[in-house]
């Protein structure tokens, strides 16, 4: 008898440590990472054209979260990288539309609506999910410069699939427009934890 009390009250430990485990990364998986951005500003407006030729404005993002990054189709650095994680989101994430992906070029005179589309097809993007935006190169500079306080900018020295000299940051944006983290696409590290802080937004509408 003693023994069949003392199985009971083991298998109750162990189910009560399986559930506090359980609970404990229930919360940790509820909580943002240390780059979430708590006080978040407003991300820019813009209005440009996407893969399939029709505008695009960042009032089509509201109430969406969505994550930013910026490349060139003749990219031969970081933007292959940026493009893969992207990538991973999308697959990550597919059907869920609550989530966007925003790809802008800061190569516009050479990354027009043709080139944007078969960059596009190449990643296999649902449009419906994923876009790629190009437009007026000065409205394109003035939104990452002023808007997002990243870099954009050719590079006069720059040596084929070299020409721009570009930021590797990825964004995400939550349902209000402000901006809550800056992530290296090129760190696994980052990349881990705007994960982490896109799953966190995903979570709740009215968060933050």
């Amino acid at each position: 008898m003693r023994d069949v009390r003392g199985w009971i009250t083991a298998a109750f430990m162990v189910l009560g440590v399986a559930v506090l485990l359980v609970w404990g990364l229930r919360v940790y998986q509820l909580q943002p990472s240390p780059q979430f951005i708590r006080n978040g500003t407003p991300a820019p407006d813009f209005f440009l054209n996407d893969q399939e030729g029709n505008k695009f404005s960042s009032d089509s993002l509201q109430g969406k979260v969505w994550v930013a990054d910026f490349i060139f189709t003749r990219c031969a650095g970081t933007c292959p990288i940026l493009s893969g994680q992207m990538r991973l989101l999308a697959r990550q994430y597919q059907g869920n539309l609550d989530l966007r992906l925003v790809t802008f070029t800061v190569d516009p005179q050479y990354d027009q609506v043709p080139v944007m589309a078969r960059y596009a097809q190449n990643l296999g993007a649902d449009p419906r999910q994923w876009v790629f935006l190009t437009g007026e190169k000065q409205d394109i500079y003035s939104m990452i410069r002023r808007g997002f306080k990243l870099t954009a900018e050719e590079d006069p020295q720059g040596t084929p699939g070299f020409e721009f000299i570009h930021t590797t940051r990825m964004v995400l944006v939550d349902r209000h427009g402000k901006i809550r983290g800056l992530y290296n696409g090129d760190e696994d590290n980052d990349i881990k934890n705007l994960k982490r802080d896109l799953r966190y937004l995903l979570l709740s509408w009215s968060r933050e």
